[in-house]
């Protein structure tokens, strides 16, 4: 049995001994991907119709203006992304009807002044019910009559939870902020794909040339956690931004995809999160690089990009967080630096310390294993500041050696002060290798063959052994335990956190059998037993979801 098999070994035994957690009822998650799907959403794009819609998140019972423009007629279709037994998605409204259709109007063209807006009229209006779930919304506006007909164009609306709901286990952040990032609709970005850039972009825009899509690495991530039942809520980078305390309601934050772009409000929420407790996983790469701000009410994006930013505030420029004093190393471990453009699939290799982990017992990885094609193009890297990003602890997981030709990718693994756990993967298309789904640029999938990275169930298995573990709460701080008139004393350090309940504690005399204590708050206290062997305690947090930690141990002081 290898050290890391006989730690979970151990661990599960005491936790177990401590607390046997009760049956999970059936979450929203499990109940919507019960219903019936279909595959009618994945139809052909075309540039014969266009939309957009008044917001990018929502609630439930909230109200989303469409803009359409087209000369033919056309219905608006919305569905529900997520596993659906396959299907991917489940469709929840049609606007006139299933049946009917509407005649369109070809709108006016964009905005000349910055940020290039389309500026359109409101043509059809969808309001979102409280049986809708939380997750992504795929929009089509299909055409029903001139040469394309049965063809599409599409946007996405990502819908929260609502606030009556208890709070899902997990909260996913979905990158909406570099989907409109890279959009160059009406001849404008964040980059110089059109020169100059522009420093300022909207949502109120359709999705053209260049934005990226939730398709890309985003949606196999959703298709893996709903398809397992994951207890999970999504909302979007506004969302996060607009309440920062939303994080510490969830026990896990998973941020998904290519998250580039974000304000200070959501890099100081996850920084507070983590401090407090909230486990946090990375499943792609080159987050939180950029600083932005939202103007017009959330509306726009801006960002200079550089140090040139006017404002007089060295903290406060728009430029990368590495350059005002935040470098993202410091919360996840790694980051970006820069990639060559290479016309081959990049791999990591599973380090010594890597198969050492607990989260690779049982998988089949095993050190110096290939994990095929997963890295992608912008990958991260381990901190450049050491002693500014200093994580006591932190294992590198995988590995992609850049040879001197590109920067070397690193998916890493620590955790902070106060217990909680930081995954970050480093690599682009880490999601490729948890589901099949692939995107040919559209809504049109294409194989995983013909990506070059295909499922792995070796990924699949680390990645389950993680949320198992970040779906705890942290390790109890300071355990302590004395004898005094009689009984065995317990203490551990009191944690400001809604989402424990408490601890339970356990006593061992040695042969590897473990006794049920007492349970408490911070504090608490049990018989002590008749016996003059040594005697050794250990002790389990309780979380809001019924899970427990894994168990701090300590020896018992006479």
């Amino acid at each position: 049995m290898t050290r890391a098999v006989l730690l979970m070994t151990v661990a599960a035994l005491v936790a177990g001994t401590l607390h046997a957690p009760a049956a999970q009822p059936s979450n929203a998650i499990q109940e919507e991907n019960a219903r019936p799907g279909t595959t009618a959403w994945q139809l052909p794009a075309t540039d014969a119709v266009e939309l957009y819609g008044s917001e990018i998140s929502a609630a439930p019972g909230d109200r989303i203006a469409l803009h359409v423009s087209t000369a033919f007629r056309y219905r608006i279709v919305i569905y529900r992304l997520g596993w659906y037994a396959g299907d991917g998605a489940r469709r929840v409204a049609c606007l006139p009807g299933c049946e009917s259709d509407e005649q369109g109007t070809t709108q006016p063209g964009p905005t000349g002044s910055e940020p290039i807006r389309a500026d359109w009229r409101v043509t059809d209006t969808v309001r979102t019910t409280i049986e809708w779930t939380s997750g992504y919304y795929l929009v089509e506006a299909v055409l029903t009559s001139g040469p394309e007909s049965g063809c599409a164009a599409w946007t996405f609306l990502v819908l929260r939870a609502p606030r009556s709901a208890p709070p899902a286990q997990i909260l996913v952040q979905v990158p909406v902020n570099t989907w409109e990032a890279y959009n160059e609709w009406g001849g404008k970005s964040l980059y110089d794909f059109v020169p100059p850039r522009a420093h300022a972009v909207t949502f109120e825009r359709p999705f053209g040339t260049r934005s990226q899509s939730p398709l890309w690495w985003e949606y196999q991530l959703v298709r893996f956690l709903e398809r397992a039942g994951y207890d999970v809520s999504y909302q979007a980078d506004p969302d996060t931004d607009r309440d920062p305390a939303s994080l510490l309601q969830h026990q896990l934050v998973i941020v998904a995809g290519h998250d580039e772009y974000w304000t200070l409000a959501t890099r100081a929420a996850f920084d507070r999160a983590l401090a407090r407790g909230t486990n946090l996983f990375f499943a792609g790469s080159n987050d939180a690089y950029w600083h932005m701000e939202y103007r017009d009410g959330g509306k726009t994006l801006f960002t200079y990009k550089s140090l040139y930013d006017p404002n007089p505030d060295q903290a406060q420029k728009t430029a990368m967080f590495r350059e005002i004093g935040r470098p993202e190393s410091c919360l996840m471990g790694v980051q970006h630096s820069f990639f060559a453009i290479l016309h081959h699939q990049l791999d990591y290799r599973v380090t010594d310390a890597g198969a050492a982990y607990p989260w690779l017992a049982g998988t089949g990885l095993h050190a110096g294993d290939t994990i095929a094609g997963v890295v992608g193009r912008e990958h991260d890297k381990l901190s450049p500041y050491p002693v500014a990003c200093f994580h006591p602890g932190l294992t590198v997981l995988f590995h992609y050696d850049g040879g001197g030709v590109d920067q070397d990718g690193d998916a890493v693994v620590f955790t902070v002060p106060g217990g909680a756990r930081v995954y970050a993967s480093g690599a682009q298309q880490f999601s490729w290798a948890l589901d099949d789904w692939r995107s040919d640029g559209s809504l049109i999938p294409s194989t995983a063959a013909e990506s070059g990275v295909a499922v792995d169930p070796r990924v699949q298995a680390f990645v389950r052994n993680a949320l198992s573990d970040l779906l705890a709460p942290p390790v109890p701080q300071g355990l302590r335990a004395r004898i005094g008139r009689g009984l065995i004393r317990v203490r551990i350090d009191a944690r400001n956190d809604p989402r424990v309940t408490g601890f339970v504690a356990a006593i061992s005399f040695g042969n590897g059998r473990w006794h049920r204590l007492c349970r408490g708050i911070s504090t608490c206290s049990g018989k002590l037993p008749h016996t003059t062997d040594a005697i050794k305690v250990a002790a389990v947090e309780l979380g809001r979801w019924d899970h427990s930690s894994a168990p701090a141990y300590a020896n018992v002081q006479r």
